[in-house]
């Protein structure tokens, strides 16, 4: 809605950043469409094609969320743990409030974000195949994810 209120809390200096509003409009409208998405397998899934679009949309959110969620969690785990440095050194809890919201709030969305777009998929499918092959993919695209994510490359 375009507000800022409560958003020094996570980390003070981030207002400051001129890309901030941007970076929340794209994530606004990612967000819209993976809820679009979860409407179009209910209501707009009548053509073949359609049904592949919405399969590939689901593959990709689901290979991108999860993989987000779990490389987050990790990495914001091993930030508070030491092993992995933050900006102003080590961790503290009065500095670095924004890892630990991160770590509970935001990440674990993420995470649950792809295991929806993953479930949504499953039960599209009927066959036991189609799943099996459905479920491949799915790890597939989480483990692709993760290892860009391991190699500094971050999608989302």
């Amino acid at each position: 809605m375009g507000g800022t209120r409560g958003v020094g809390i996570l980390k003070p200096d981030i207002l400051q950043l001129s890309y901030f509003e941007s970076i929340n409009g794209i994530a606004s409208v990612f967000l819209t469409v993976a809820g679009i998405i979860g409407l179009a397998f209910i209501y707009g899934n009548k053509g073949k094609a359609t049904r592949y679009v919405l399969l590939f949309l689901a593959l990709a959110g689901c290979s991108l969320s999860a993989s987000h969620g779990i490389f987050g969690i990790l990495y914001r785990i091993l930030q508070m743990s030491g092993r992995i440095g933050l900006e102003s050194g080590t961790f503290t809890l009065r500095e670095d409030t924004y890892v630990l919201w991160d770590l509970v709030l935001f990440e674990p969305w993420f995470l649950v974000e792809g295991l929806l777009l993953g479930l949504v998929g499953w039960y599209f499918l009927k066959e036991a195949r189609s799943r099996k092959i459905w479920l491949a993919a799915c790890l597939l695209g989480v483990g692709i994810g993760l290892v860009t994510g391991l190699m500094g490359v971050r999608f989302a």
